[in-house]
C-alpha cells in the first residue's frame, strides 16, 4: 500500500470508482496532471476528457466532464458532473451523440445554445476516446 493512492470518481448519482491505484492521468483546464502517491496537495478544475488510473499494472479508464479534483494525504477524489467508466461506454451510442451535437453546432439555430452544443460534443468525443484506449 506504500506506493498506492486511494482514487474515486464520484458524481452527483454516486460513485463511480472507488480504487486503490498506483497511477492517475487526470485532465485539468489547465493541462493533464499526473498523481502518484504522496503527490502534493491540490485542488483543481476538471475538464471533458478522459482519466487513466492504473491499479495492479492495469489500465483502466473513464470519460469525465467538468468537477473538481482534491489530491491530499495520497486520496485523490474527482467530483465530476458526468463519469462514466469505458466498459461501460456504449460506442453506438457516444458516437450517435457525437453526430447529433456536430449538425446542432452546424446548424447554429438561433434556438442553440451553442456552449451547451460544444460540451455535449466534449463529453461524447472523451467517451468514444476512453472507449477506444480500453480495446486497443
Amino acid at each position: 500500500m506504500a506506493d498506492k493512492i486511494h482514487f474515486q470518481i464520484a458524481t452527483a448519482d454516486g460513485v463511480v470508482c472507488d480504487s486503490m491505484a498506483s497511477y492517475a492521468l487526470i485532465p485539468l483546464s489547465d493541462g493533464d496532471v499526473g498523481v502518484l502517491s504522496d503527490h502534493a496537495p491540490m485542488i483543481g478544475a476538471l475538464k471533458e476528457g478522459v482519466v487513466r488510473y492504473v491499479c495492479e499494472g492495469e489500465d483502466h479508464f473513464a470519460a469525465i466532464s467538468g468537477g473538481v479534483l482534491s489530491v491530499v494525504d495520497n486520496e485523490v477524489i474527482l467530483l465530476a458532473r458526468t463519469a462514466e467508466r469505458a466498459e461501460s461506454i456504449d460506442l453506438a451510442r457516444a458516437q450517435a451523440s457525437e453526430r447529433r451535437a456536430r449538425q446542432r453546432i452546424e446548424a447554429h439555430a438561433a434556438n442553440t445554445d451553442m456552449k451547451r452544443a460544444e460540451l455535449s460534443l466534449q463529453r461524447a468525443i472523451a467517451r468514444e476516446k476512453a472507449y477506444t484506449m480500453l480495446h486497443k
